[in-house]
């Protein structure tokens, strides 16, 4: 079985081409900042061009550029008979230029099919939309692909990770010249990031260039020709997708990393979190979970991993209160306790933290003071009838330090703020109070490798202090780097557990279908 991590490059490049794409000192200025500075590349027939940088580095402002959805200050863009800047998204297309986000544009409550043709909705008779071709068309798209998707399903009743599988289908409709990829595996599964990536590999063998923006290491040497780092809008260097992991953290960051995940301490304590049996309500579209049945004790990190819609987020979602739990039992220090909303959670001294921030972590048009500082008004330190400014501006200053988020930016929108600091932001909350259990659903999704590690050395300071972590993640390197042990979950159920001295990618992955 091939796993993620394995080359996925066997197609030979084209030589002798010219590129598909030509960018000439590219430059976005806002106001005073400088979004991208006189970036200069090449993007060639059958390669795949990772762009690699922190959030905020100018790879979002290059590739909007690219698809048309913003404009540069100077330079400009080649493509065919094209010599100039985009007007517009429609205009970048039809030079066959396609792109996926990770901000979706979809229509919530129109089905899947529905969804992947608009915009070019097929005909029938008489010259009226025919619903019949495009549920054919989508479905036949769909196995094509390879992916698991209902033709019929409304987006608002998928999960983030089916939603992605549908932009995705729509960016693979027509055949693009120029394929974007803005962080395409954040929200897949393993094997649904396998079906993409064995794509890409049929897509680059025919001559299509593709620009991949990701900040998992293990995907860059797997499926990339050559990386490009940014830093700062600035191009700092382009070197091939074989470079060492430490070397291209250090052409990202400027400074020497020694190594991306710490070692999780040995030394565990009395088991904080306890789970038995537990059987959730069943919800149209949702995985039902059934007999589940894990521990975590003081001190140590406990992962869960499986495909998307295993019920692995489901299942953390139920100590939250977010979830109906129908049966089993749920111990928090070795107290049976029932949670029916998050309030009740937080009083017994645990805290979840959802897979998304943007719509369910964080307020986006509030600053990152008042994000931060909301719960701690009424489960932490600030909890009172009087605002305590002092006590607040001290506990904001501890908690961007242990997060390391610049405490600059306290009084910024979170909207405003990169994935990482948003990331950071919804961290640093869940610190705000006396909390002893965390159960964290896919913490670094969509998150640069630099604000990875500030949170990866957060979670194994918790660690050190004696927290009990339940950590949800599809990025399964992530698991195995972090945690002292793992559970796979598959269609709701518990399927194998995995000491940390017995981890094997290969082994794991097996036990996912």
């Amino acid at each position: 079985m091939q796993t993620a991590s394995q080359d996925l490059r066997a197609a030979p490049v084209p030589g002798g081409q010219p590129p598909v794409l030509r960018v000439r000192d590219l430059t976005k200025r806002y106001d005073k900042n400088i979004a991208l500075d006189h970036v200069s590349l090449d993007f060639l027939p059958g390669e795949v061009h990772v762009l690699f940088g922190e959030n905020g580095a100018g790879k979002s402002t290059l590739i909007s550029i690219v698809a048309g959805a913003n404009a540069p200050s100077d330079g400009y863009l080649e493509i065919g008979d094209k010599k100039g800047a985009f007007q517009s998204v429609g205009e970048s297309q039809a030079c066959g230029i396609r792109a996926v986000f990770q901000e979706f544009s979809l229509i919530p409550y129109r089905t899947v099919a529905e969804n992947i043709v608009l915009g070019a909705e097929p005909l029938g008779r008489f010259g009226l939309l025919s619903k019949s071709a495009a549920r054919d068309e989508a479905r036949q798209l769909i196995a094509d692909l390879g992916f698991n998707l209902d033709v019929d399903a409304r987006i608002a009743s998928l999960t983030r990770g089916k939603q992605q599988m549908v932009e995705i289908c729509k960016a693979f409709r027509r055949p693009p010249r120029l394929l974007i990829l803005d962080e395409p595996t954040a929200s897949l599964s393993e094997q649904d990031s396998l079906a993409l990536l064995e794509l890409l590999r049929r897509f680059r063998a025919n001559g299509t260039a593709v620009i991949y923006v990701t900040h998992r290491m293990h995907e860059i040497p797997a499926i990339g020709d050559k990386v490009s780092v940014l830093r700062d809008g600035q191009l700092i260097a382009t070197v091939g997708a074989d470079t060492e992991e430490d070397e291209l953290i250090r052409l990202m960051t400027g400074r020497q990393m020694s190594k991306i995940y710490p070692k999780p301490r040995d030394p565990v304590g009395d088991v904080g979190l306890a789970l038995e049996n537990v059987t959730l309500a069943a919800e149209r579209g949702v995985t039902q979970v059934r007999n589940a049945s894990v521990s975590v004790r003081a001190g140590e990190i406990v992962g869960i991993a499986g495909l998307v819609g295993c019920g692995k987020s489901e299942l953390a979602q139920a100590c939250f209160g977010l979830r109906k739990i129908t049966g089993g039992t749920l111990r928090i220090k070795d107290e049976e306790v029932r949670i029916a909303t998050p309030g009740q959670a937080i009083d017994r001294g645990l805290w979840y933290s959802p897979s998304d921030r943007r719509q369910e972590g964080l307020a986006l048009n509030r600053s990152v003071r008042e994000n931060i500082s909301l719960s701690s008004y009424s489960f932490g330190p600030l909890k009172g009838w009087w605002n305590k400014p002092a006590r607040e501006s001290q506990l904001l200053a501890d908690l961007a330090g242990q997060v390391e988020l610049d405490p600059g930016r306290l009084n910024h929108a979170v909207g405003d703020l990169s994935g990482g600091n948003q990331q950071k932001v919804l961290f640093a909350k869940s610190l705000g109070q006396e909390i002893d259990v965390f159960v964290f659903d896919e913490p670094t999704v969509g998150v640069d490798i630099g604000a990875c590690l500030s949170i990866y050395k957060c979670l194994a300071a918790l660690s050190a202090k004696g927290a009990a972590i339940l950590l949800v993640s599809s990025n399964l390197p992530e698991l195995m780097g972090l945690t002292h042990r793992m559970l796979v979950m598959s269609e709701g159920r518990f399927v194998a557990e995995f000491q940390r001295d017995d981890y094997d990618e290969h082994r794991i992955l097996e036990q996912f279908f």
